[in-house]
């Protein structure tokens, strides 16, 4: 039975990517399935991958269109003529079975009454008590015999793949890439930007009731400058939610007395307008809250939007942010909030598509961090099982443009490739381009742990020629 996306679909886009048959689509309005191509990831998964990562549940069975484990691993096998699936193929069909037996085997076990241990043929009657020792000693050669054949029994454990030691790797160059280490360019062109300190550190802290009101991009950014538990977007929108049930109230004071003149602050009929301004700020508060009331998500998971003034103060503030904070690009995280044990992290997903980079500004340089695919995801990949936990080292290429970064990424080992290069959300290789905003003379690179770091100096902060 094909799989649907039902109406209520927000367009996350999460589950596009998931799809091993390339099924899912942007429609109009929300996320489509072919279900000539949907083949609920039988031969892949023993789940279906795109309602796994819906935040929202809305990958559902079609009821009117109902399909055996034959035909989907039929289409399955047509789709991917390349891949040999063999009879041990995963499904959920096979997962429900075998979990129903399991159950039924515990249920019964559970219910059976033991069995009366067997009682050895009494021994005859002998003339001396000598000839009765062996009698009683009888059944130890068969209790013997039992040991051997459990054993034997046991299921074989497949030996886990070990990842070979890699040598350190030579040194890579490439075109435009200065001839000085990267130690010594971060100390010749690091520039005046960094983490905010000082009086502007201290303002930031003391301006928190007002900060707070900004949208949730800028208070993220400023918290990431600051690298101090003295401010953060969770605890400065906490203050400012408090300082706006103030403020409302008071706003609304003046407003009443505008309209019906001050004596009206001294009469009963003030209340009202307090009470008002109280409600305002308390659904504005839960609104801005709803992550954590409504979908029970960490702090350090949650996005909190801007107050009402909040938007107009954040297109002021935003050139002050630029000027004394660096960091230009931050790593997203998309569909925030899922998790499920055997399912991939959102992080490590963004690695393996080239987007786990950020990109700060300093001053004489940029400096760009890009992430690489730490270990093998955990998706219901086919002889999982024979593949090492970490990911293989992974080979890579730099070119730079006058204003761009281009960061080739690829996985050299084969075992590895022959497996992603059928699951779309494993591709084996990646290609970024990263804008910049100035014209870069050249760059220094360093790569170690799976990290690389990319220092870009700035034309005009060189006098560097090619």
């Amino acid at each position: 039975m094909a799989t649907m996306i039902t109406s209520d679909c927000i367009n996350c886009g999460a589950c596009e990517p998931e799809c091993p048959n390339n099924a899912i689509s942007q429609g109009d309005p929300v996320y489509v399935i072919d279900p000539k191509l949907c083949t609920e990831c039988v031969g892949f998964h023993d789940y279906e991958a795109c309602a796994a990562v819906c935040p929202v549940d809305v990958c559902v069975t079609d009821p009117n269109n109902i399909e055996s484990e034959e035909v989907l691993i039929a289409r399955a096998r047509a789709l991917h003529p390349e891949t040999d699936f063999g009879n041990g193929f995963q499904s959920r069909f096979r997962k429900a079975q075998s979990d129903g037996a399991a159950a039924a085997t515990e249920k019964a076990a559970a219910g059976e009454p033991k069995p009366a241990p067997v009682q050895a043929p009494a021994a005859k009657p002998a003339s001396t008590p000598v000839t009765a020792a062996p009698s009683v000693a009888a059944p130890a050669p068969a209790v013997a015999t039992v040991a051997p054949a459990a054993k034997a029994a046991a299921p074989a454990v497949v030996p886990k793949a070990v990842p070979t030691q890699s040598q350190p790797r030579p040194k890579k160059t490439f075109p435009k890439e200065l001839p000085i280490s990267f130690e010594e360019a971060s100390k010749q062109y690091a520039g005046e930007r960094g983490h905010l300190t000082g009086g502007v550190g201290l303002a930031v802290v003391l301006l928190q009731p007002v900060i707070g009101a900004l949208p949730h991009a800028i208070k993220k950014r400023l918290e990431i400058a600051m690298q101090t538990p003295l401010f953060t977007a969770a605890g400065s929108t906490a203050v400012n939610i408090a300082h706006n049930a103030v403020l409302y109230p008071i706003v609304f004071i003046v407003i009443a007395a505008f309209i019906n003149g001050p004596q009206i602050i001294f009469s009963q009929e003030i209340n009202r307008y307090i009470l008002i301004g109280l409600l305002l700020a308390g659904l504005e508060g839960i609104v801005r809250l709803k992550d954590g009331i409504f979908s029970a998500k960490p702090a350090n998971e949650m996005k909190f939007p801007a107050c009402f003034y909040g938007a107009p103060l954040g297109i002021i503030a935003a050139p002050l942010l630029q000027r004394y904070t660096g960091l230009v690009r931050d790593i997203p995280v998309p569909v925030q909030g899922f998790y499920s044990e055997g399912f991939v992290d959102k992080v490590e997903r963004e690695r393996r598509y080239g987007n786990a980079y950020t990109v700060e500004d300093r001053g004489k340089s940029f400096l760009v961090r890009m992430e690489f695919p730490r270990y093998v995801p955990d998706i219901g990949i086919a002889n999982r099982e024979r593949l090492p936990d970490s990911m293989p080292d992974y080979d890579y290429d730099l070119t730079l443009g006058d204003e761009e970064l281009i960061v080739k990424g690829k996985c050299t080992d084969e075992n590895v490739r022959k497996i992603s290069s059928s699951i779309g959300a494993f591709p084996p290789e990646f290609t970024t381009v990263i804008p910049l905003r100035e014209r870069i003379a050249g760059f220094v690179h360093h790569f170690d742990n799976k990290l690389l770091e990319v220092l870009l100096v700035k034309a005009q902060a060189s006098s560097i020629s090619f």
